[in-house]
């Protein structure tokens, strides 16, 4: 099936992210409230304004950009310039390992990331956590991972994720960022608005 246009897609998009209501309408096959927005990498910058048209049309939805939150952290532990001067000397995979994954890991319960969530959005169902950044973030900040840890934190409010690449149906639903890395599999979100025409995801 042939891909619809993003312009059909963004006009449903802010349909249904007018309000709360009018998103949660569409419901997932599980008791969570998570969503995913897939689009091509090369409409990024698209998606960037759509965002900010969303945002001023329904005051209730709070961004998370994973990019710019990777940096807060970074700056907020003191490690910002040591970083910066590291990245001339060493290899991406050993700073990756070494310095990116512990400072900014989101496995442990208590983590700056997820608190950051906590701190700027209770689970009251009057909010949705918009997720952005996602290929900004990556490798850092793999987009499953977080959504598996917000599962736990989000379990009334929806959660919507703009992924830059495919969420598609394979064996199972996965998450092909850039459309050509599989990310991982992921069962419990939703796709917010279909992608390719027909039934055929």
């Amino acid at each position: 099936m042939a891909d619809r246009s993003l312009n059909d897609r963004f006009l449903d998009l802010e349909d249904r992210m007018i309000s709360v209501a009018s998103l949660t309408r569409y419901g997932t096959a599980n008791d969570l409230k998570f969503y995913i927005f897939d689009y091509a990498p090369k409409d990024e910058l698209l998606i960037r304004k759509e965002v900010i048209k969303l945002k001023s049309r329904n005051p209730d939805i709070v961004e998370f950009d994973l990019y710019e939150m990777m940096l807060e952290i970074i700056e907020e532990e003191g490690y910002l310039e040591d970083i910066q001067r590291m990245e001339k000397d060493y290899e991406k995979d050993l700073l990756l390992r070494e310095v990116f994954q512990p400072l900014l890991s989101v496995e442990e319960d208590d983590n700056a990331f997820l608190e950051k969530f906590k701190t700027r959005v209770p689970d009251d169902e009057r909010s949705i956590v918009l997720i952005t950044g996602v290929g900004k973030a990556f490798p850092i900040i793999r987009s499953h991972t977080i959504l598996n840890n917000l599962q736990s934190i989000f379990r009334n409010n929806p959660v919507v994720m703009m992924y830059p690449g495919r969420y598609e149906i394979k064996n199972a639903m996965t998450l092909r960022l850039f459309e050509r890395l599989d990310d991982d599999n992921y069962y419990r979100a939703f796709p917010l608005v279909e992608r390719r025409t027909g039934n055929d995801y």
